[in-house]
């Protein structure tokens, strides 16, 4: 019985946020000053929610892997930093979307985008403070539009970039997170710390609203360029170098039995797909890890319609006499 409740809350915290975009005016930006807007006005939507209607996780605890019940095959962000790992499951933060964190001298953000499948994080210290991140409540091609408390500048996730209000086309530092199985993230890293469903919010953590969003092409909300290349929600993993960015989307990577290296923007990568746990891990020439995201197909191609797109060559002929 309570099972069913939960699944029917969930259910319908999901439906009243698309009902109520429906029903939000073209101009209802939720207190946003979008003038000098730098990407197209219609680009953007309202997702339904009020300012901060989806809460940040501003003080998150972690508990030893151990001390968590987690199923192998669940799906968890993990971020490593100074050689110290944490875990974020996504049971998690489907209900948050941004966690604002700290591990030693250096704060960061990790954004999970349920609509647009975008993970990222990035370093959050600036010039005058560590930056603390809310949710807007606003979409970006369908994507999760972050903002800055202090200022409420507006900011994409994938890119890490300001589009709107004072601190406009400042570019926050990118740093590791994969989103992995529990079960390959433990492995490679059994110290690490998990984040705990004591968030001091009440959600149904077990339940997905998502249900099979993921699995189907469909678009909740409107995009600016579509394109059937690939499934729509095909994830692909982002690289960037020096403003360029290259989509490698995950059926083009299972297309490797092996490591490969790929060379892009002046940088050569290896890039190490594994198909079992939907996992990419990239390092640069000297083999030290980059920073990558990963996000949907539609999103990406939305954002970036001219984009640079990587394909596997095609297999080799077989040998014969």
């Amino acid at each position: 019985m309570a099972g069913r409740r939960l699944r029917r809350l969930a259910a319908g915290l999901l439906l009243a946020a698309s009902q109520a975009a429906l029903a939000a005016p073209t101009d209802d930006w939720n207190g946003f000053d979008l003038s000098g807007l730098a990407v197209p006005k219609a680009a953007l939507a309202n997702g339904g929610q009020p300012r901060d209607g989806i809460p940040a996780l501003d003080a998150p605890r972690f508990m030893a892997a151990n001390e968590i019940a987690l199923g192998f095959d669940e799906r968890v962000v993990g971020v490593v930093v100074n050689g110290i790992a944490r875990a974020y499951p996504r049971r998690i933060l489907i209900w948050h979307e941004v966690v604002n964190d700290r591990i030693g001298d250096q704060p960061f953000i990790l954004v999970y985008s349920p609509l647009s499948g975008t993970v990222a994080a990035f370093a959050t210290k600036s010039a005058a403070a560590q930056d603390r991140f809310g949710v807007s409540g606003l979409l970006y091609n369908s994507s999760t539009v972050v903002y800055d408390r202090a200022s409420a500048s507006l900011w994409l996730p994938l890119e890490g970039r300001a589009i709107a209000g004072p601190r406009k086309g400042e570019q926050l530092a990118p740093i590791e997170a994969t989103e992995t199985s529990w079960a390959d993230w433990i492995t490679r890293y059994p110290a690490t710390m998990l984040l705990s469903t004591q968030t001091g919010h009440q959600r149904p953590y077990g339940q997905d609203p998502y249900a099979d969003y993921a699995s189907n092409s469909e678009l909740r909300f409107t995009v600016t360029a579509r394109s059937a290349r690939y499934h729509a929600k095909e994830p692909v993993l982002v690289i960037s170098h020096n403003g360029q960015y290259r989509a490698y989307p995950f059926v083009e990577l299972a297309r490797h039995d092996q490591p490969f290296t790929d060379q892009f923007a002046g940088a050569t990568y290896r890039i190490d797909f594994n198909y079992a746990d939907q996992r990419a891990l990239v390092t640069d020439a000297d083999g030290k890890p980059v920073p990558t995201a990963t996000e949907y197909w539609f999103a990406w191609h939305a954002g970036h319609p001219q984009g640079s797109v990587y394909s596997a060559p095609p297999p080799a002929p077989p040998t014969g006499r």
